[in-house]
């Protein structure tokens, strides 16, 4: 039987309800900070889902950024972290501890960032949307000529240039050095 909404025959023998995310990573840092991801394009009976399982040791972060497509709904699976979001609306930077069995909702377009409070955090986060797409904040920061910031900030542009020449790519997981916390 197949859908006039999403086109997939549910009652075909070649219907594919599983995926193994390991198969599937985002981003790798190290063997302790990590995401992996499923979307519809592992799983196309995934219509406006997508999922990603993070991985964050003591101390390691997953960089400021918002979502311009989705929700978002994060869930605690083990250890400890703080969810941090800017209310877009009142400017209020909301920070909760989350615990596992623990979730935080975050809207879309809302800048926000995790960070790892205990060893081995584990979070799951799903979207409304079965592409996410995401905007990161090293992005934003390397991206924007520096001769734009001085002209916005009044900071002058070889300061600035020099001051963000450490980051040369998306960050996605810090702190990019292997410091123990």
């Amino acid at each position: 039987m197949t859908t006039a909404r999403n086109q997939i025959d549910y009652s075909s023998p070649l219907l594919k309800l599983s995926f193994d995310l390991r198969s599937s990573p985002y981003f790798v840092k190290d063997n302790q900070n990590l995401i992996l991801y499923q979307t519809a394009k592992q799983l196309p009976v995934m219509q406006g889902l997508s999922l990603v399982d993070v991985y964050l040791g003591r101390g390691h972060s997953v960089e400021p950024h918002w979502h311009p497509n989705a929700n978002e709904l994060l869930y605690m699976i083990q250890g400890e972290i703080v969810e941090s979001i800017l209310n877009p609306f009142t400017l209020q930077l909301l920070s909760y501890r989350v615990g596992p069995q623990q979730s935080v909702y975050i809207p879309q377009g809302w800048w926000h960032w995790t960070i790892a409070i205990s060893d081995q955090a584990r979070l799951v986060v799903s979207f409304d949307n079965q592409e996410f797409d995401v905007i990161y904040g090293s992005d934003v920061l390397r991206k924007t000529p520096p001769e734009v910031i001085q002209m916005i900030y009044g900071i002058k542009a070889a300061q600035w240039a020099e001051v963000i020449k450490p980051i040369d790519k998306t960050v996605i997981i810090g702190p990019p050095d292997t410091r123990e916390f």
